[in-house]
């Protein structure tokens, strides 16, 4: 997964776990095992019986995907607000500073932030199928972004920290908001990016 976040490989790619194995100076089987999980969460696809790609994302599907991340992601921010005193979210805020403040962080250490506090988010809700949701769709979006864009700096840090602060006050609706906030301005810039 880290190639593919890092851009060493693009939608559409062919895998061949040899060359891998070989790229990586590693054993075939650890890779295979890799492949299988990276194909079994959706980050690869099966093109025929003996080829996997990495799996494209279409602009309809990342609209679409997007759009219902806007109806759930509000929501779980909200709810993330009422349990505003867990130690996760006392480490984001530790997390963004330290990544706002360093001159050395890179795009992999960036997007593992936005991920985890998205993720952790739905997962502070205690709310299962909207964490298995969130994450697909977070996924779906990702794939998208990483192969249309061109890289770019941090992106939402001010907005990152309003959510995470509506959060820590417990301000449901501040959360919500937020959030929404959040994911319309990141729509904007990316279809301006497009």
């Amino acid at each position: 997964m880290r190639m593919i976040l890092a851009r060493e490989l693009s939608g559409g790619d062919i895998v061949q776990e040899r060359r891998l194995a070989d790229k990586l100076d590693m054993s075939r089987t650890p890779v295979r095992e890799a492949l299988r999980r990276l194909e079994a969460e959706g980050w690869l696809v099966r093109l025929n019986a003996r080829t996997i790609g990495v799996k494209k994302i279409a602009i309809n599907e990342y609209v679409a995907a997007l759009q219902v991340r806007e109806l759930l992601e509000p929501e779980a921010a909200a709810l993330a607000a009422a349990k505003s005193q867990t130690k996760e979210i006392a480490d984001w805020v530790e997390r963004l500073d330290s990544i706002r403040l360093s001159k050395q962080v890179g795009l992999e250490q960036q997007w593992e932030f936005d991920q985890t506090l998205h993720m952790g988010i739905a997962q502070v809700t205690g709310n299962e199928v909207l964490l298995k949701i969130i994450s697909e769709l977070r996924k779906t979006t990702q794939i998208f972004e990483n192969q249309t864009l061109p890289a770019k700096s941090f992106p939402g840090y001010d907005a990152h920290l309003a959510i995470i602060n509506a959060i820590v006050e417990g301000d449901s609706d501040k959360a919500r908001k937020a959030m929404q906030d959040h994911l319309r301005e990141t729509k904007k810039n990316i279809f301006e990016a497009l």
